[in-house]
C-alpha cells in the first residue's frame, strides 16, 4: 500500500484497521479502467487528487482502509508479484461495488461541493463517446451509411444533425468546416514498426525526471483463450513475468515493475531511474527485460507448479462480494460475446489441471512480435533517435517462439481487438443499417464472425446476495463506436458530457431534497478498449426500501431533460466550468507523469482515436465553443438518455434519436431492515422492476432555475468584519530549507502554505481542528462516543453554508472546479480541498469561514448520516476483511473511539450533542490551515488575513483538558480473546486472517546502541578510536555524502528516527513475506505487514499482518507470516535489505513532492504543538536525510519493540464458507487434555492415555 510507506507520519491518522465509511480509493468500474482522457481537449490528465485522505494516508488505519477499499478491477487479474493494477478514475457508473456503496464517502460525493465539482472533474476526465478503431469493415460501413456518407470522408450529411441545431446561431459553411476539420496529433509521438512486426510508441516526458516507463503489450488475454484454457493467459503472464532470467539482475534499486491480463491483453510494466544508483544507465537494461519476459522467458515445470498455487491463492483473494458483483454486470452487459464469461482468472479446475507443456503452448501460440506493442514513456537521458536505436538492438531478435506453427499460432495481430461481436442498442436509423447489413451478409452466405446485430430491448436480471446491503440497478446501452477524428466528433463529446453532467446534478438534487434514506445515481458514457464498445449506463445506489422512488426519479428526469432540455444558465455554467477545467489542464501539459501519460496513450491507440496534447486540445475546444449551443446540446438529449427515459415504449412511439436498452441488472441484498428495525426478506423481482422503469408517471413539468451567487461573503460584509476584528499576522516567517511559509494569526489560527507549480492552475487545503475524536466521551451518550464523526459529516450533509442552499454551493464550487470533503480522526478533525487558484482559494475560505462561524445543523441530515454508519456495520459484518479486522480492533483498543460508532452509540446521538461536541472544537483557536499549489504568496496573505483571521473565537479552556487518553487494552496473555476464529456464511469459500499486536510510537524515542561499553568487549584489544565508534556508530557510506545523521547518536536523537526505520523495516517485511509465504510456499496471494504510524499524541499503536487464503490453507499461511516476523531475531535485517528498502521509500518520496496533496500531508501539524509537539517543520527537510542514514541496527531496534511474542499477539481467522467448519482444538485444549490424561494414566497403572491423545491429535 503507497501510503504505508510514504506518508505514514504525514498523513497521520487514527489506527482503525478497518475502512470506515468515508474511506474510499479511485473506484474502478466492472468494466475497468476505460479512456481516462479530457473529454474535450487532448492529453492525460496530471493526477487530480480529491479531497479524500485514502489515497494518500499512512498508518495501518490508513493502510489497512486503503487495502481494504480498493478491490482489483473485476476484469483486470492482479499482476504477476501482487500489485494491484493502477486503477484510473472514472465515474464508476457501472462499477456497482454494493458492499461499498452504503457508505458516507460515497453517499457524499454528489453533495456539497462534490455533487457537481468533482463528479464534474471524474467525468469530464473520460472521453465521452470514444468510439473505437477497432470496428470491423462491416462495422465502417454501417456507421458510414447511417450517417449518410463515406464515414472518414467531409460531407454535409455527416453533420447534418449538428449544422440544423447549429443553424440560427452560426453560419453553415464555417460550422462545417470546423467540424469536418481533423483533430492535430501529438507531435512529440513517435511511432514505429521493426522489421519482425513489432510496434513500438515513444514520447519524451520529463515528470517525474530521471525516470521512465516501459510497457510491453501484449495483444493476447482471455478472450483469445479457448474453451479448454480459461485462465491460461493469466497463468502465462505470471510464468513469463517471474520466468525471466534478466528480471530479478535489475528490479531493485530503484526499478520496479509488474503485469497485469485482462480481456484483450497482457501488460509487462517497468518503472525505472534513468541512472540506477550504482550508475547504470537502464533504459537499455530495461528493454533487455521486457524482450527476456515476452520472448526468452524460461517456462520451467517448477515454476509452472509455483505460479499455478499463486493464481489460485488469488483467485481465492480477489473472491469478495464486490468481484462477484462486477461478474454479474458483464456477464449480462456482455450476453452476446465471450466477455460475459471468459473472464481474465479463469476457471480453477482447468488451472490445477494444466500440465507445463499447456503453458508453453500457449505462449507459443500468441507470444511473438508482430502481436506486441511497446510503450516508452519518460525522461530518457537521449533523444528519440537513440531511443528508436536501443528499441531496435533489444527486439530485432525477437521471433516467434520454437513450436509456434504446432501450437497454431496465427503469427499475425487480430484485426479487431478484443474479437467478438456485439449487439448494439443503436439508435433506430443506425438500428436499421446494421439489420440490412446483417441481411445482406446472411443473404450471400457471408460469415463475418465480428458483424454487430441489433439488441432487443433489454430485460431484467437479478442477482441477489445475502452479502450486499444495498439496492442497486444498472441499466446499460450498448452502442457501437465512431472514432475521434474530426472537430465535430471533439462537439459530439462536449454536448454529451454536459448533458450527463446535467441530468447527474438533477437526480442527485432531488435526492436530497426528499427523506433521509440513501439514494445514488452515476452516469456514464464511454467507450473501453477492453470490451471494443461504447456503453451509456444509468447506476441507481439507494437503500432497500427506496428502490421504487429511486428508480422513479431518475426516469422522471431524463424524460424531463429530453422533453425540455436544459436551461440557457445550465449551459452556461457547465460550458465554462468546461473551458476552465479545460485551460487549466493546458497549464498542467508539462506536468502529467508518465505512467498517466502512457496509459492514455495505450487506451487511445487501442480505441483508434487520435492522441492530442493537451494545449493542442484546449485550443481546439475554445475554437469550438461557439457551436456549444443550447439547441445543440438538447438535441443531445434524445441520443443519450432514450434508452432510459423511453424504456418499454414501442419501436413505433420511440424518438428516431433514442438508443435502446441492452442490459438492466439489479444487484440487491437477501433481506432489508424495516423501519422499525427488523430484518425481513427483500422481497422484488425483475417484472417490478421493468414497470417501474416503464410507468407513466404524469404531465413532466419543465426546470426551474437557481441562481448562483458570485460569492458567499459579500465584499461589505467581509470588510466590516475585518474592521470589528482587526486581524493581524503575530508571526511571519518562510522556512528557508522547505519554501514554506508560516504565519501565525491574532486569533490564534496558525498557516503553512507553499508555492508549487508542479500543478499550475490547481492548489490544495487541508483545515486542521485538533481534538477529533479524541474528544468525544468514551460513554454512550447524547455527546458520546462518535459524536465528532457523525457531527462533522451532518455539517457536510445538511450542505447549506450560511443563507445559501447546497444546490447554490454546488453550482459555485463547480465553477472554480473545487471540491472538498470532511473527516474526523482520533486526534483531530479536517476538512480538504482541491481548487482552481483563480477564485477558488476565496471561495473555499469563504465556505470554511461559514462552516466554523455560522454552522448549519439539520435534523434530516443527522439521520441520513446515521443511517449510512448504520449501513456500514451491517456491511462490515458481511465482508471477510472487515470482520476479522473488527474483531481485532474489539478486543486490543480501549474503548470504540478507535473504531466506527456501533447501533447504540448512533442511536443515543442527539443534534443538541453532536453540535456541542464539534462546536466547541472549531473554537478552540488552535486551527491550522496548510495550502500548496500555484498560489501567490502576497494573495494568500490578503485572503487568510480577512476570512480567517475575522474569525472570533470563543476558546473553552476545558475542551483540551476534557481528552481522555487513547490506549490499548491490557489483556491477559493467556486470555482466550488473544486467538478468536469466526464463520462467515457464504456462497463461496474465502479465508482471511489478521495478526496484531503492540509497537512503537511514532515519536518514540530511540535508544543508543551502546551507552557503555558492554562487559563482555575486551576494551584492551581496541583502539581509543574504536572503542568510540562502538559507543557512537557512523553511517560511513552515509557520512561519506555529508549527511548530518550519519552518526549513531545524532540520528537517535532526532524525532523521525522511529518512524523512518519502522518504514523501512515495514518494506523489509513485505518483501521477506512475499519470498517466503507466497513465492516458496504458495499459501497465498496476498500477505501484507503495515505499521500504524499515525497517532499524534497517544500512545496506542499496532502492526498488522494480513493474509488471505483458502480454508484449508489459511491457519498454515498465517502461521507461516508469523513465523517470518519472528524470524528477524535470528536472521537479522541484510544491509543488502535496507539498501533496497530505503531506495525504494526514497524514490515514492521524490515523486510525490511533484503533488500539492503530498506537501500538504508532510506540512500538516507542524503548526500544532499541542497535538503534535515532536512534529517540527524542520521534520520535512530532514525525512529523506534520515531514510539515507538509516542502518541494519535501526531497524532492529525497532523491530525488537514490537509485541511478537504469544502473550503479546492478537490473532483472528475468519473462515467463509455454506457450512460452519468443525472446530479446531487449539493447543492450549491440547495440553489440558494431555495433563488430564496423563493423571488419569497414573491412576489406571501407568497406561500411557496422554500419548494416546496427542498421537490422535497429530493425526488429525
Amino acid at each position: 500500500v503507497r501510503g504505508a510507506v510514504a506518508l505514514g507520519m504525514f498523513a497521520a491518522s487514527a489506527p482503525m484497521a478497518h475502512a470506515t465509511p468515508m474511506a474510499h480509493s479511485t473506484h474502478v468500474t466492472a468494466r475497468g479502467a476505460r479512456a481516462t482522457t479530457h473529454a474535450v481537449a487532448g492529453g492525460a490528465r496530471p493526477r487530480r487528487i480529491a479531497p479524500s485522505r485514502s489515497s494518500s494516508s499512512s498508518s495501518t488505519a490508513r493502510a489497512l482502509r486503503a487495502r481494504e477499499t480498493r478491490p482489483p478491477s473485476a476484469m483486470t487479474v492482479r499482476g504477476a508479484v501482487g500489485a494491484w493494477r493502477r486503477p484510473r478514475a472514472t465515474i464508476a457508473a457501472r462499477g456497482v461495488r454494493a458492499a461499498r456503496r452504503g457508505t458516507v464517502r460515497r453517499a457524499e460525493e454528489d453533495r456539497l461541493g462534490r455533487a457537481i465539482g468533482w463528479s464534474f472533474l471524474k467525468t469530464h476526465a473520460k472521453a465521452c463517446a470514444f468510439v473505437s478503431g477497432r470496428e470491423s469493415r462491416r462495422m465502417r460501413e454501417v456507421s458510414a451509411r447511417a450517417s449518410g456518407g463515406d464515414a472518414s470522408a467531409a460531407g454535409t450529411s455527416r453533420w447534418s444533425r449538428v449544422l440544423q441545431s447549429l443553424a440560427t446561431t452560426v453560419d453553415p459553411t464555417v460550422a462545417e468546416a470546423l467540424l469536418d476539420e481533423e483533430l492535430p496529433p501529438h507531435e512529440e509521438i513517435r511511432r514505429g514498426t521493426l522489421e519482425n512486426g513489432l510496434k513500438y510508441v515513444i514520447l519524451p516526458n520529463k515528470v517525474p525526471e530521471g525516470r521512465f516507463e516501459a510497457h510491453l503489450e501484449m495483444h493476447v488475454g482471455s478472450v483469445d483463450e479457448r474453451e479448454t484454457e480459461q485462465g491460461l493467459a493469466h497463468l502465462v503472464e505470471h510464468v513469463t513475468f517471474l520466468g525471466s532470467r534478466k528480471r530479478d539482475q535489475w528490479l531493485g534499486s530503484g526499478t520496479r515493475g509488474n503485469a497485469y491480463t485482462d480481456f484483450h491483453h497482457t501488460v509487462f510494466h517497468i518503472h525505472a531511474p534513468t541512472t540506477n544508483k550504482d550508475g547504470h544507465y537502464m533504459p537499455p537494461n530495461v528493454l533487455d527485460i521486457l524482450y527476456d519476459v515476452a520472448f526468452n522467458p524460461a517456462l520451467l515445470d517448477t515454476r509452472v507448479a509455483k505460479e499455478k498455487k499463486a493464481v489460485l491463492a488469488e483467485a481465492q483473494m480477489m473472491n469478495t462480494i464486490e468481484y462477484r458483483v462486477d461478474c454479474q454486470l458483464l456477464e449480462h452487459l456482455h450476453w452476446d460475446n465471450l466477455l460475459g464469461t471468459r473472464f481474465p482468472i479463469g476457471k480453477l479446475d482447468q488451472v490445477e489441471a494444466w500440465p507445463a507443456q499447456a503453458v508453453r503452448d500457449f505462449h507459443a501460440r500468441w507470444y511473438f512480435p508482430a502481436n506486441a506493442t511497446l510503450y516508452v514513456v519518460g525522461d530518457f537521458g537521449a533523444d528519440v533517435d537513440e531511443v528508436e536505436k536501443m528499441i531496435e538492438t533489444s527486439f530485432e531478435n525477437a521471433a516467434p517462439a520454437e513450436g509456434a506453427e504446432e501450437a497454431e499460432s496465427p503469427l499475425s495481430r487480430h484485426a479487431v481487438r478484443p474479437p467478438v461481436k456485439h449487439a448494439y442498442g443503436s439508435p433506430a436509423h443506425e438500428a436499421g443499417e446494421i439489420q440490412r447489413i446483417n441481411d445482406e451478409a446472411k443473404a450471400q452466405g457471408m460469415d463475418d464472425p465480428f458483424m454487430p446485430f441489433v439488441a432487443p430491448e433489454g430485460k431484467v436480471s437479478m442477482f441477489q446476495h445475502e452479502h450486499l446491503s444495498n439496492a442497486s440497478f444498472n441499466i446499460f446501452s450498448k452502442l457501437p463506436i465512431k472514432p475521434l477524428k474530426r472537430m465535430g466528433d471533439l462537439h459530439r463529446t462536449v454536448l454529451q458530457r454536459i448533458v450527463l453532467l446535467v441530468l447527474q446534478s438533477r437526480i442527485q438534487s432531488r435526492y436530497t431534497e426528499t427523506n433521509a434514506d440513501y439514494k445514488r445515481v452515476e452516469l456514464d458514457h464511454s467507450d473501453s478498449a477492453r470490451e471494443g464498445c461504447c456503453v451509456s449506463t444509468v447506476t441507481v445506489t439507494c437503500e432497500p426500501r427506496e428502490w421504487e422512488f429511486a428508480l422513479q426519479v431518475a426516469v422522471e428526469e431524463a424524460r424531463r431533460l429530453q422533453e425540455f432540455g436544459l436551461t440557457s444558465s445550465e449551459l452556461d455554467r457547465f460550458k465554462a466550468a468546461m473551458l476552465r477545467d479545460s485551460e487549466q489542464l493546458a497549464q498542467q501539459a508539462g506536468c502529467v507523469p508518465s505512467l498517466e501519460n502512457l496509459d492514455f496513450v495505450m487506451e487511445h491507440d487501442a480505441c483508434g482515436h487520435t492522441v492530442m496534447d493537451q494545449v493542442a486540445g484546449h485550443e481546439a475546444l475554445v475554437r469550438m465553443s461557439e457551436c456549444i449551443t443550447l439547441d445543440a446540446c438538447n438535441g443531445a438529449c434524445d441520443e443519450l438518455l432514450g434508452f432510459i427515459g423511453e424504456y418499454g415504449v414501442s419501436d413505433d412511439k420511440r424518438r428516431e434519436t433514442s438508443g435502446r436498452t441492452t442490459a438492466i441488472v439489479a444487484c440487491v441484498p437477501a433481506t432489508m431492515p424495516t423501519v422499525e428495525g427488523e430484518t425481513v426478506p427483500f422481497d422484488i423481482t425483475p417484472a417490478r422492476i421493468e414497470a417501474v422503469l416503464a410507468a407513466d408517471y404524469g404531465e413532466i413539468t419543465p426546470p426551474e432555475d437557481i441562481f448562483v451567487p458570485e460569492v458567499l461573503i459579500s465584499d461589505e460584509d467581509i470588510v466590516a468584519l475585518v474592521e470589528e476584528t482587526q486581524p493581524t499576522f503575530t508571526e511571519a516567517t518562510m522556512h528557508e530549507p522547505t519554501g514554506v511559509y508560516q504565519r501565525t494569526l491574532s486569533n490564534g489560527i496558525r498557516v503553512n502554505y507553499k508555492v508549487l507549480d508542479a500543478e499550475p492552475g490547481s492548489a490544495f487545503l487541508r483545515l486542521v481542528i485538533p481534538g477529533g475524536r479524541s474528544r468525544e466521551s468514551s460513554e454512550v451518550g447524547p455527546g458520546g462516543i462518535g459524536a465528532a464523526a457523525v457531527g462533522l459529516r451532518t455539517i457536510q450533509e445538511a450542505g447549506d453554508v450560511g443563507e445559501w442552499s447546497r444546490k447554490q454551493v454546488e453550482l459555485l464550487t463547480m465553477q472554480h472546479l473545487l471540491v472538498y470533503d470532511v473527516e474526523p480522526e482520533v486526534e483531530y478533525m479536517f476538512m480538504d480541498s482541491a481548487f482552481a487558484t483563480d477564485g477558488g482559494l476565496r471561495t473555499i475560505l469563504e465556505i470554511i469561514h461559514l462552516t466554523l462561524t455560522k454552522p448549519n445543523w439539520d435534523a434530516q441530515a443527522l439521520e441520513r448520516v446515521k443511517d449510512i454508519y448504520r449501513m456500514f456495520q451491517i456491511n462490515t459484518k458481511k465482508n471477510i476483511e472487515l470482520l476479522t479486522h473488527d474483531t481485532v480492533n474489539s478486543v486490543i483498543y480501549q474503548d470504540r473511539r478507535m473504531m466506527d460508532p456501533n447501533g447504540e452509540a448512533l442511536s443515543a446521538l442527539t443534534l443538541e450533542g453532536v453540535r456541542e461536541v464539534v462546536e466547541k472544537q472549531f473554537a478552540t483557536g488552535a486551527l491550522e490551515l496548510n495550502i500548496v499549489g500555484d498560489i501567490i504568496p502576497e494573495e494568500v496573505d490578503d485572503l487568510i488575513l480577512a476570512f480567517m483571521g475575522s474569525i472570533k473565537m470563543k476558546v473553552d479552556p476545558t475542551v483540551a483538558a476534557s481528552a481522555v487518553p487513547l490506549t490499548l487494552k491490557e489483556v491477559p496473555a493467556n486470555d482466550p480473546v488473544r486467538k478468536q476464529r469466526l464463520w462467515l456464511k457464504d456462497s463461496d469459500e474465502r479465508a482471511c486472517a489478521v495478526a496484531a499486536g503492540p509497537g512503537p510510537s511514532m515519536w518514540a524515542k530511540m535508544p543508543s546502541l551502546y551507552s557503555e561499553i558492554p562487559s563482555f568487549v575486551n576494551q584492551e584489544a581496541y583502539t581509543t578510536a574504536q572503542i568510540e565508534a562502538m559507543r557512537d556508530p557512523v553511517n560511513e557510506v552515509a557520512q561519506a555524502k555529508g549527511n548530518p545523521f550519519a552518526r549513531q547518536s545524532v540520528r537517535r536523537a532526532n524525532p523521525l528516527a522511529t518512524y523512518c526505520a519502522g518504514m523501512m523495516l515495514a518494506e523489509v517485511a513485505g518483501g521477506r513475506l512475499f519470498t517466503t509465504v507466497r513465492d516458496a510456499l504458495g499459501l497465498t496471494y496476498d500477505c501484507n505487514f503495515t505499521m500504524s504510524f499515525g497517532l499524534q499524541n497517544n500512545d496506542a499503536t499496532t502492526y498488522r499482518l494480513l493474509v488471505t487464503s483458502t480454508p484449508e490453507k489459511i491457519d498454515d499461511a498465517l502461521n507461516a507470516g508469523v513465523r517470518v516476523l519472528r524470524g528477524f531475531k535470528m536472521q537479522r535485517v541484510s544491509q543488502r535489505e535496507v539498501d533496497r528498502a530505503r531506495l525504494t521509500l526514497l524514490s515514492r518520496h521524490e515523486m510525490d513532492l511533484k503533488t500539492n496533496q503530498y506537501w500538504t500531508d508532510l506540512m500538516q501539524c507542524t503548526g500544532t504543538p499541542d497535538l503534535a509537539p515532536m512534529k517540527k517543520i524542520d521534520c520535512i527537510a530532514e525525512l529523506p536525510l534520515m531514510y539515507e542514514a538509516c542502518t541494519v541496527e535501526d531497524l532492529q531496534e525497532v523491530y525488537d519493540q514490537l509485541g511478537l511474542g504469544e502473550g503479546e499477539m492478537f490473532t483472528s481467522v475468519t473462515i467463509a464458507g455454506q457450512t460452519e467448519p468443525k472446530q479446531k482444538l487449539t493447543e492450549s485444549d491440547v495440553a489440558k487434555a494431555a495433563a488430564a490424561a496423563a493423571h488419569l494414566s497414573a491412576a489406571l497403572g501407568g497406561l500411557n492415555i496422554a500419548e494416546a491423545i496427542k498421537n490422535l491429535q497429530r493425526k488429525a
